[in-house]
């Protein structure tokens, strides 16, 4: 651990404590005998009470408290677990989450058993872990969790608090691929890189970064470059870093001098088709813009991973491009390799969902100004595709978290759609009737709803209305698109993952 590090583990360390009243709630929660239930929700209850009472994000998020407890074997895992432990890491602010499950189903569609942590959720918590694929059952959450929980408590002195929500994860995500004895495991990033909780591995054979743009910027700093410092943290001695192919010029030096500090090959992924396809990409079906970004970082990545061993051979193949960055090897991507990529389904992003004849969702979780501007784009060219001869109408289900600039968001979906109707409201799926999973604890309902009205008072070139509840708003929906069967209604849901989490809830209920 570096010097920097060590002198900021005290700060760090005050910053990741809990508030007094999540520890009085975890104490009650002992004192009630809950440990070690048997319950799905009473172990997503338990993990609620680690969320920190705070409207900020902290500069450092906190990978020093973490790693202070896996050094001091206070979690269940140790370092030297961790360096056993084959890892592809991926940070980026666009399409970080897609780039790793495109990368998943192509390493499993080859025979390898795969781990893979990402975040957020979009309905239950244990979607964020999946091995070989599949999301883990309710069973595995609960084994992992009370196991890393009760080994923390069972440790920790009295003036410590366990980790934080997210941080908590993250062990708990390391302590299950070790055990499931994976032979690689994809780990995404929460937020930035350089002191993300995901960041305490030592060793890494597979660095990706995918598109960089603004996004938590009181955290992670105000220009690009500051920016492209912290996501390029993950960046590893010996490592192969590949970054997508449409970064931002203002970074490209500094992924350069970063990798040079950091002792890693970094290579520019290739554009989507320049590979040497097997026949032709028609296969597919049609990816958006970002997704074949992303697409193409995660063969990179795959293919790099695969052949690390031998990488010093094909590394020195690769000649410097126009951005400064050496371009990566064209590989050749096989009809397997097209399976792979045509089975992947990412929901909340991109996503289509066919409800009745006459009524379409079109689901896309873009929460920064870029991504919202590739979701515009998508939607755009999606609807006008349709051909359905009925008449349009276009309804955009809206809302952002944290402090987020949603009249700018705004401007870009109207400024290249025709919106009918917006439907806004917080974003709650039902109003007394809240699973652990969906529990915010820093939710204040009444300032949401606030917060939508006056998104209403802004809007003036189609009709607004403000629901109380995401239920209440795709009932009406419903409701609309079933006395009006000659309209064919087609509603973009975007702006926030868990407002798309939220709606996906609805409607498979």
């Amino acid at each position: 651990m570096s010097t920097a590090c060590v002198n900021n583990c005290k700060l760090l360390k005050s910053i990741c404590l809990n508030i007094s009243g999540a520890i009085k709630r975890r104490k009650m929660s002992i004192n009630n005998n809950d440990i070690g239930s048997n319950s799905y929700d009473d172990a997503v209850k338990m993990l609620n009470s680690l969320q920190s009472f705070t409207s900020k994000l902290t500069r450092h998020p906190g990978n020093l408290k973490l790693g202070q407890a896996i050094n001091e074997n206070r979690c269940g895992v140790s370092y030297e677990d961790l360096d056993q432990l084959s890892v592809i890491h991926v940070a980026g602010t666009k399409g970080k989450g897609s780039t790793c499950v495109f990368c998943e189903q192509l390493l499993l569609h080859k025979g390898y058993r795969i781990g893979l942590f990402t975040s957020p959720h979009l309905i239950s918590v244990k979607e964020r872990f999946r091995i070989n694929g599949k999301v883990i059952s309710d069973d595995k959450f609960v084994f992992y969790f009370w196991s890393v929980y009760n080994k923390l408590l069972s440790k920790k002195s009295n003036e410590e608090e366990l980790p934080a929500y997210f941080m908590f994860l993250t062990v708990m995500a390391y302590t299950m691929f070790v055990n499931e004895k994976v032979d690689v495991a994809i780990i995404e990033t929460g937020i930035g890189g350089e002191y993300d909780c995901t960041n305490i591995l030592r060793k890494t054979s597979v660095v990706g970064i995918s598109s960089l743009g603004f996004d938590h910027t009181t955290v992670l700093g105000n220009t690009l470059q500051e920016i492209a410092w912290q996501k390029s943290g993950i960046m590893k001695p010996n490592s192969v870093t590949i970054v997508a192919n449409d970064q931002p010029i203002e970074t490209h030096q500094i992924l350069i001098e970063r990798s040079v500090e950091k002792q890693t090959a970094l290579l520019e992924a290739p554009p989507f088709n320049k590979y040497n396809w097997y026949e032709n990409t028609s296969e597919l079906g049609v990816l958006s813009t970002a997704q074949e970004i992303n697409a193409s970082l995660a063969i990179q990545l795959a293919n790099a991973w695969i052949n690390r061993n031998n990488k010093y051979d094909w590394l020195k193949e690769c000649k410097i491009g126009p951005s400064g960055m050496k371009q990566a090897p064209i590989w050749e991507i096989n009809k397997q390799d097209k399976q792979a990529l045509r089975d992947v389904k990412w929901h909340g992003r991109n996503q289509v969902l066919n409800i009745t004849p006459n009524l379409s969702y079109f689901l896309d979780g873009a929460h920064t100004i870029e991504s919202i501007q590739l979701c515009s784009k998508w939607y755009q060219n999606i609807c006008s595709n349709s051909k359905s001869q009925l008449n349009k109408k276009n309804i955009l289900i809206f809302n952002v978290t944290a402090l987020r600039d949603y009249s700018t968001f705004l401007n870009i979906l109207f400024s290249e759609n025709k919106i009918d109707l917006v439907l806004l409201c917080p974003i709650v799926t039902l109003i007394n009737n809240r699973r652990p999973d969906t529990v915010d604890m820093n939710f204040n309902y009444e300032e949401e709803l606030a917060k939508c009205h006056n998104m209403k008072n802004c809007i003036d070139i189609c009709d607004v209305e403000v629901f109380n509840s995401i239920h209440e708003t795709v009932e009406h929906v419903k409701i609309c698109s079933s006395s009006e069967k000659n309209i064919n209604f087609q509603v973009l849901v975007t702006g926030s993952l868990k407002l798309v989490g939220g709606v996906l809830e609805v409607l498979q209920s």
